[in-house]
């Protein structure tokens, strides 16, 4: 129940967000969720394998503003999903990730393909790839945003 004093209701809600590697859609959608949600939860990011992040990642992000340079790749552990209120599954239509989520936590998947480089034929080191990316993940974060603000006002839990 609301209210009752207990610390997970005084707390920020935990969001874990899952993909293959950790290298590109996981990582930018942290890097939106921090901005967006501004204080509201707490993030992080991770993989079900380990590879670095993209420069193509790293590239588009910084168009956008948001400098993840810093941002390390990291993988799921018990510890992680245990933390998690909601673990935020992405994956490509083609691939199936499985992850044990916790009966403690809520589970939701989207579907957003990998960016994939079809051939350097415009140039763009497959740029155009990882901005539809960024742009479909920018989109589902703004909604989730938005409906957590809906839940718990306008600034954070108290």
């Amino acid at each position: 129940m609301r209210g009752d004093g207990s610390p997970n209701f005084r707390r920020q809600p935990h969001i874990l967000i899952i993909d293959a590697h950790n290298s590109d859609r996981s990582q930018m959608a942290e890097a939106f969720m921090r901005q967006e949600a501004n204080g509201l939860v707490e993030v992080c990011s991770a993989g079900m394998q380990s590879k670095p992040l993209s420069r193509q990642t790293v590239q588009v992000m910084e168009e956008v503003g948001l400098d993840i340079r810093r941002q390390q790749e990291k993988l799921i552990s018990r510890d992680r999903l245990l933390w998690a209120d909601v673990i935020i599954i992405i994956s490509d239509p083609d691939e199936t990730l499985h992850a044990a989520v916790p009966s403690s936590a809520t589970e939701k998947r989207w579907l957003i393909a990998a960016p994939r480089i079809e051939g350097d034929d415009d140039g763009d080191d497959g740029l155009d790839a990882y901005r539809t990316t960024r742009d479909q993940i920018r989109q589902r974060v703004d909604a989730l945003v938005k409906s957590m603000r809906l839940f718990y006002g306008r600034s954070r839990p108290q």
